[in-house]
């Protein structure tokens, strides 16, 4: 197409600048077009991968960043930089400039402040400078070794709780066989374990056999402190023989307290005798005899459990 331009004195021709100028300008059309549409899908690709990374952590209160890079220069010498980072809040960017340094600098400033902008609202030109692999691949980085710092840290955590669950308890039964197993009393081990099995099964034995367990225990104290048998070896006279040979009778204490548990053992050992005689198996059935229950023999047993561990602790604290 072509119109002609008439001014005084002279006519010029022209040639519209569509028609001259019309390829060049549709190629710039066609990459502005391509720009933003590759701008929209940096947009999404940083979107995605801000996706991914949440669901990847999800759960767990870490963080990680990419290293730096320059995002836009802006002028000679005049640059921003900056880097990505993720956390619960999700993928951002963070930056600063030449000319913050500069006056940061100029006031003896040692903190640094960076800008924060969301991944989906900064500048397309700082998301392809971001959109480098070796700044998402330390931003990938970053992250996993925070979560693996962050795993081994529940890992030391778990296992501090775990040596302390699992510290040993001062269980009847475990406190009576350490200390039986320390002094080699096999044969006193034994007879615990068989007035522990008659439970549940003979009350009546179970009995017997709490007395009979005190009154082993009794002799092998003796012959270890090296002290003479007493001619009347009922359950009586050893224990008394025993807890004299350590120390442990009532006019040996120091305090009315410790006379008063001292003199309870012996009302303990009292009951418990006396049940073996009259409830027990080891002697004939009278016409009135009382027919021991399963919770009378467990309280027979356990406290003579208590009284041996008790007396065991004591000879080996004197040894």
């Amino acid at each position: 197409m072509q119109f002609l331009l008439r001014f005084p004195r002279y006519t010029v021709n022209c040639v519209t600048a569509g028609d001259a100028m019309g390829d060049p300008i549709n190629v710039l059309r066609g990459l502005r077009d391509e720009s933003r549409a590759r701008d929209e899908e940096l947009r999404t690709r940083f979107k995605q991968l801000e996706s991914h990374l949440t669901e990847a952590s999800a759960g767990l209160e870490i963080s990680g960043r990419s290293d730096n890079c320059s995002l836009e220069r802006y002028g000679d010498d005049e640059a921003i930089y900056g880097y990505l980072f993720f956390d619960d809040t999700g993928l951002h960017v963070a930056y600063r400039s030449t000319e913050d340094d500069l006056v940061d600098s100029s006031d003896d400033s040692s903190d640094l402040t960076f800008g924060i902008q969301s991944s989906d609202k900064c500048k397309a030109v700082w998301l392809r400078a971001l959109a480098a692999p070796r700044l998402l691949q330390s931003l990938i980085n970053n992250i996993t070794e925070a979560v693996r710092a962050s795993v081994e840290a529940d890992n030391e955590a778990v296992r501090a709780l775990a040596a302390t669950v699992n510290l040993p308890t001062r269980s009847l039964e475990t406190a009576f066989i350490d200390a039986a197993q320390k002094l080699s009393f096999g044969v006193v081990l034994q007879d615990w374990k068989d007035a522990q099995s008659a439970l549940g099964v003979d009350a009546a034995d179970a009995a017997t056999r709490a007395c009979r367990l005190l009154e082993t225990l009794c002799k092998h104290i003796l012959q270890k402190r090296d002290q003479a048998m007493p001619t009347d070896q009922t359950i009586q006279k050893l224990f008394k023989s025993a807890v004299r040979s350590l120390k442990l009778s009532p006019d040996q204490q120091s305090s009315e307290d410790l006379r008063v548990v001292a003199s309870g053992m012996f009302a303990a050992v009292q009951g418990i005798g006396a049940l073996r005689t009259h409830a027990g198996t080891a002697h004939g059935s009278a016409a009135d005899r009382h027919d021991i229950t399963f919770s009378e023999a467990r309280l027979a047993v356990n406290s003579a459990g208590v009284l041996a561990t008790f007396m065991m602790e004591s000879l080996l604290a004197g040894d």
